[in-house]
């Protein structure tokens, strides 16, 4: 070839591609009118072929003009009706229009909202990329009745996270996950539970990553199976007896506070009987999923060879488990062994890894969806784009045999903990003639025990669970001999606790501690006899699981 030849092809070469990326690549865009009447009939084929008609493109199907192509807003609001006309199907979508006099006006509203659309299309889209890639899928007109009924009920559903909310409640409501053990017997009806998380995100209750979930990670909080009640019930537990457990969003490992054995009392449609009772690793599954929900992090059921457990995203990737993924599976083994969404574990960090990368997968999805309305060779043109990007992709470099305290997936941590240092010494509380508050924290001495900063403020003594022994000591300064009665506020949310009350070498009274759904309550009071002057007053847990202590109070008797 001559030098002349070679610079008259690169010329050429260079001509088509500006040529491509200029020149429009498809022909006139179908019209609001057209869309009223096929909306206003019921009868949507034909404006499927005219939008089938309109993305056929006439240019270069390089990759550069195709994802311009997607920038273009015209193109994109046509593409995206006729997904969700194909996805959904004509017929169906015609009697869906037909079903209800309000119908017509919220399918107009819908599929003139190009951001309304793209949310709603890329949430319903397969997890696994086998599924994204057959292709295969329908949807349904159910979510729409929903989706209908929300904005109904609330205008504020048509912007922001409120649509993203309303759109995720609608694809995957309540009672669509079976969520097993706590759960409601009758699902939340869908329209509430959309306010639901809507009153609890404006009442600053959800955790801040709630934010900037997706619609698909909405649907993993938005579908659980529990009540509206005991969600919000969930939330004001663990702010109340664990409000350590929110720091870096972790109020999955309350887990470990769901006691490893066969409940002795019914579950009876309430997580609080779970967390009261305890249970094996079905029950724990079930808690770990719903306590996440409450606080709006995505979780996901995991089932593993002869067990059950979580997945959960994290606003922490760079916590353990598997530092740098934002998804953890916890209490069972790895990812490896794990199996949920219908797919392997390590099938399900790859299709997840993929929506981290949005705008990428946002391209990818919409290629597939252009690819649908053409035939070959622009079909398998479009496609072969679609894959470029697809393995451009980066993957996460993690230990995925890796799990979230796995020893409890086996067996009850049962060893106990080692004696923490004594604490700063206490000035003796000098006793009134009235009752004498003294903070729980504000002890001379302890061991095995834990100081929390209060969620209201101020601080609160914890006794961690599963320990032989734990226990703290106060100074008291007793004007007058005499019978003295002690209550504690407190909090317990498993049944069965007790706490010990002793002076000196005296005989210990034993407290029964109230089963206070996790909640502050009062204890019963226990009688002490005191010398005057300066005493000592253990407070012990000789076998509990985690309860908290805000004060206790004591005072003469009569």
């Amino acid at each position: 070839m001559t030098s002349i030849g070679t610079s008259t092809l690169k010329s050429l070469f260079a001509a088509t591609l500006l040529c491509s990326m200029t020149a429009p690549l498809y022909a006139a865009a179908p019209n609001a009118k057209d869309l009223y009447a096929a909306i206003k009939s019921g009868d949507f084929t034909g404006y499927l072929t005219n939008l089938d008609t309109f993305l056929k493109p006439s240019g270069t199907l390089a990759e550069t003009p195709l994802l311009a192509m997607l920038k273009d807003p015209a193109f994109l609001a046509a593409l995206d009706q006729r997904q969700f006309i194909a996805k959904t199907g004509a017929d169906k979508l015609a009697a869906f229009a037909k079903a209800d006099a309000a119908n017509p006006a919220f399918l107009s509203w819908l599929m003139n909202n190009t951001q309304a659309l793209d949310l709603y299309l890329e949430g319903v889209v397969p997890i696994g990329l086998a599924a994204r890639e057959d292709n295969s899928y329908a949807l349904s007109t159910a979510p729409l009745e929903i989706w209908k009924k929300i904005l109904a009920a609330d205008p504020e559903a048509k912007d922001g996270l409120n649509l993203k909310l309303a759109i995720a409640t609608a694809i995957l409501p309540p009672g669509s996950v079976n969520i097993g053990a706590g759960g409601a017997k009758t699902p939340a009806e869908p329209v509430s539970r959309y306010q639901h998380y809507k009153t609890a995100h404006n009442n600053k209750e959800l955790f801040p990553s709630f934010d900037h979930l997706t619609v698909w990670e909405l649907t993993k909080v938005v579908c659980s199976g529990a009540s509206n009640e005991d969600l919000a019930w969930g939330r004001q537990m663990i702010n109340t007896w664990r409000p350590d457990l929110r720091k870096n969003e972790l109020v999955v490992n309350s887990t470990s506070e769901v006691w490893r054995r066969n409940s002795p009392i019914d579950f009876n449609g309430s997580f609080k009987n779970v967390l009261a009772g305890g249970g094996k690793c079905g029950p724990r599954s079930s808690w770990s999923v719903f306590i996440c929900q409450a606080f709006g992090i995505p979780a996901i059921g995991v089932g593993q060879p002869a067990h059950a457990c979580v997945a959960y995203k994290t606003a922490y990737p760079m916590t353990e488990p598997q530092p740098g993924s934002a998804w953890k599976v916890g209490y069972g083994r790895g990812w490896q062994v794990s199996r949920l969404e219908g797919m392997g574990g390590l099938d399900f960090m790859a299709a997840v890894q993929d929506r981290e990368h949005s705008a990428e997968f946002t391209q990818v999805e919409h290629l597939r969806w252009l690819a649908a309305a053409l035939s070959a060779p622009a079909k398998t043109t479009v496609m072969e784009v679609a894959h470029k990007i697809q393995k451009s992709l980066s993957s996460l470099k993690t230990d995925t045999t890796a799990s979230l305290k796995p020893e409890e997936a086996e067996k009850e941590v049962t060893a106990a903990a080692k004696a923490a240092t004594a604490a700063a010494a206490q000035a003796p509380v000098k006793l009134t003639a009235g009752a004498t508050r003294i903070q729980a924290a504000a002890f001379a001495n302890m061991a095995g025990a834990n100081v929390f900063d209060c969620f209201t403020g101020g601080k609160q003594l914890n006794f961690g669970k599963s320990l032989d022994n734990s226990w703290v000591e106060y100074a008291l300064d007793v004007p007058a001999a005499g019978s003295y009665l002690v209550t504690m506020k407190a909090a317990a949310a498993n049944v069965e606790q007790v706490l010990n009350l002793k002076v000196g070498a005296g005989e210990a009274a034993t407290v029964k501690v109230t089963w206070s759904t996790g909640l502050w309550d009062m204890t019963p009071a226990a009688e002490l006899k005191l010398e005057k002057g300066l005493q000592t007053l253990r407070l012990s847990a000789p076998f509990q699981r985690a309860v908290s202590i805000e004060y206790l109070e004591l005072k003469p008797k009569g």
